[in-house]
């Protein structure tokens, strides 16, 4: 194999050694950090189709952001957010940071001002239950004497409870008008994202800033390759990257992917050919069909399926009226689930009255598999 541990790394989320086409974002995150309450690139949510790295810029956010001593709160996928931040999260975080051990006094008896035997204090009669947001502020007053902040991180925000979300969007709200050193970082699905911000609850929310990420062009998929094959200790030529580029179809995922079956099918040379890059195309389709795929069919009502599958026929881009024809239904009904595939992110405008698959090998997968 060549020098060295297999430098591409295709596991989900995790972050490649080398981040391919995502360094304005990252440069603008970072002068957000630096600039201080009321910049725009504080609040952002990042969308994205499924293996885009989302993810995986969401943990390059998360780096920066520590990089300049920030606190950085990963929020839970699940309806109990908010309780599992007032119970468990927040508690943790002061106990290990605030340094102050204030003690508060109470009076357990004796004469106090001419008042005899209290044996009750205050706090007892009037028990306070801290909230998520005065658990942030006691922590946020703790990291100011640092001139740091808190980063709050939500991944796969389509699978959040809306409500809960809503419920932590208020909190945050009150933060940021009060000019707290405090940022939010969330990622998700197109659609995902565009329900969350229709709930009536996360209104301030939509003045985020909304980043897509697009796929890589074919430059930034050869740069990062060989920038990584070269770290890894081995070699790569022209004719190699250039078939990288035909597979990867700008995909991330496939980067990484292609990368790993390409560095593990050279065994023990020290250079990558065009065969090595060649043979990983079986496994390529059968992952993108496993983790990409079934679960994007999975989730689509019977008539997109349909339509999916009316697409899959042809061998390029689809005419919208044979799909029409296909699917025996009005061009009306066409556009609505043209309009709401296009959403998903599932299918692209391909010229005047044309659309074609956005995900590579998404034909392929419908063809062989039993719908």
């Amino acid at each position: 194999m060549p020098r060295g541990p297999n430098p591409f790394r295709p596991g989900f989320g995790i972050s490649p050694r080398v981040l391919a086409g995502r360094d304005d974002l990252l440069t603008e995150f970072g002068i957000a950090l630096d600039e201080g309450p009321g910049s725009p690139l504080r609040s952002v949510l990042v969308s994205g189709a499924r293996g885009m790295g989302k993810t995986v810029v969401l943990n390059e956010l998360e780096d920066l952001a520590m990089v300049r001593g920030w606190l950085t709160i990963r929020l839970p996928e699940t309806t109990s957010l908010i309780e599992q931040l007032e119970q468990t999260t927040l508690p943790a975080l002061l106990a290990e940071h605030d340094s102050s051990r204030a003690v508060r006094r109470r009076v357990t008896g004796g004469a106090v001002g001419g008042v005899a035997s209290m044996t009750t204090t205050a706090a007892e009669r009037y028990p306070v239950r801290e909230s998520a947001e005065s658990l942030l502020r006691r922590l946020l007053d703790v990291l100011a004497e640092h001139q740091t902040g808190v980063l709050l991180t939500l991944d796969e925000v389509q699978a959040v409870d809306r409500e809960s979300l809503a419920e932590f969007a208020s909190v945050y709200q009150h933060l940021m008008r009060d000019e707290r050193e405090i940022a939010f970082v969330a990622a998700g699905l197109p659609v995902g994202i565009d329900q969350l911000l229709r709930h009536r609850g996360t209104t301030f929310l939509r003045r985020a800033e909304r980043i897509h990420l697009p796929a890589l062009i074919t430059a930034e998929v050869r740069e990062a390759a060989r920038r990584t094959v070269e770290e890894g200790g081995g070699r790569i030529g022209d004719d190699a990257l250039d078939r990288f580029g035909d597979i990867v179809h700008g995909y991330p995922y496939l980067l990484q992917l292609v990368g790993h079956g390409a560095w593990r099918a050279a065994g023990r040379r020290q250079r990558l050919t065009v065969d090595d890059v060649t043979s990983t195309i079986p496994a390529v389709k059968e992952r993108m069909g496993r983790l990409i795929h079934a679960p994007a069919v999975r989730e689509l009502p019977q008539s997109q399926r349909a339509y999916l599958l009316a697409m899959a026929e042809d061998d390029g881009p689809s005419a919208t009226k044979d799909l029409a024809r296909r699917l025996k239904i009005n061009m009306q009904h066409q556009n609505v689930y043209r309009s709401r595939l296009i959403a998903r992110e599932l299918v692209s405008p391909a010229g005047h009255g044309f659309v074609d698959f956005a995900l590579p090998y998404f034909r392929e997968y419908l063809r062989a598999e039993p719908q």
